[in-house]
């Protein structure tokens, strides 16, 4: 586990997840791969607290290796679990993944097909006009492109905390780019350029290291370019 910043700790095993800390509980943001919640529980104890203390599991999209742990998780906690109108069928299992763009190559399509199928979990809140039920400092924005109902959270901390799920990746210099799970495109380019248009000082990814400080400069050098 790693601290990005105080109260907010880095979960990696085989894709990030987030744990926020705060006077109203525990807010997770996206659970993992199936079968892999067990470090996100293990990083609760190093910071002194448990699964029923998580107030909020919150899905950036539904994709098995960002929903794989909430059904478990939700039930050692009994958390509400939140996500945007768009991709809430898949996570309840109702409706299958759209598949991520880079499934147009045959290699990283039978790597993808790899990860096993996440569990269907029922939702108990929708994202509405960015409200984030439950959660008083957080708000979600919109950023499709990667999945139809993909959402960014921005965390009212620290100067801006932006949770960017797959909307984009980092380089190791601190730059921002598509990644390799994503392709150019205007719906996805667009959110790029909403990401940018907002104020943080912190991002932090799916499948790249957080950037810390400076980070909603990152993405406003990266559109620039676009």
């Amino acid at each position: 586990m790693e601290q990005i910043a105080a109260g907010i700790h880095q979960i990696s095993k085989g894709v990030n997840a987030f744990i926020i800390d705060g006077d109203e509980g525990v807010v997770l943001v996206d659970s993992g791969l199936p079968k892999r919640q067990g470090a996100i529980l293990d990083g609760l104890t190093t910071i002194g607290r448990k699964a029923q203390d998580i107030a909020a599991i919150v899905i950036t999209h539904g994709h098995a290796d960002h929903t794989g742990g909430a059904g478990a998780i939700k039930r050692d906690s009994g958390a509400a679990l939140i996500v945007s109108e768009t991709d809430a069928p898949v996570v309840r299992g109702d409706a299958p993944a759209a598949p991520p763009p880079i499934m147009d190559f045959p290699i990283l399509r039978n790597l993808i097909g790899l990860v096993p199928q996440a569990e269907g979990v029922a939702v108990d809140h929708t994202v509405v006009d960015g409200d984030v039920p439950v959660v008083s400092d957080l708000s979600a924005v919109p950023t499709p492109g990667h999945t139809a109902g993909h959402i960014s959270l921005l965390l009212d901390r620290h100067g801006g905390v932006l949770f960017a799920g797959d909307s984009a990746m980092s380089t190791r210099s601190g730059g921002v780019r598509r990644g390799f799970m994503n392709r150019q495109s205007a719906r996805f380019d667009g959110s790029l350029r909403t990401m940018a248009g907002l104020d943080f000082q912190i991002a932090c990814f799916g499948h790249s290291a957080a950037i810390v400080g400076g980070a909603a400069g990152s993405f406003r050098a990266f559109v620039a370019g676009i």
